[in-house]
């Protein structure tokens, strides 16, 4: 497997991806596959993902689990108190997003900008974490 080179997967690229909402996510996956990158993927954006995925995209969606891009990234006692830590403010503001805040996390760990469609819970949890948005269709 490569070095983690690429960028953290949002529940909301998952879905853009599985579905072809955008041919920017299925692209930047397959350059990065031809490029040896790879793509940080939180243990919670697939959950949330999953839920959000119609079941005729399900199919695509395991293809996309098993390309070898995709590291998953695990949701650990240590990992879910810093990013609960982080994501305090976003609760008392009612804005907390389990899954944006863990993409957080991984990003801020592994020094590397979120593809998203939908920055605005990210940006809750930290307005200055980077941020690589998926044009709209």
């Amino acid at each position: 497997m490569g070095v983690v080179s690429g960028r953290v997967l949002s529940s909301s690229a998952i879905v853009d991806i599985a579905t072809d909402r955008s041919v920017y996510g299925r692209a930047f996956l397959v350059a990065a596959v031809e490029l040896g990158m790879t793509f940080p993927t939180p243990s919670t954006a697939l959950l949330q993902a999953w839920a959000a995925v119609p079941p005729q995209a399900r199919a695509l969606l395991e293809l996309f689990l098993d390309a070898p891009a995709v590291v998953v990234e695990d949701l650990g006692a240590s990992v879910a108190g810093r990013a609960g830590v982080r994501a305090y403010p976003a609760h008392q503001a009612g804005h907390l997003d389990v899954a944006a805040a863990h993409a957080v996390d991984v990003a801020i760990a592994r020094g590397l900008a979120i593809l998203t469609a939908e920055p605005g819970p990210l940006r809750a949890i930290d307005p200055n974490v980077e941020i690589e948005g998926l044009p709209a269709p």
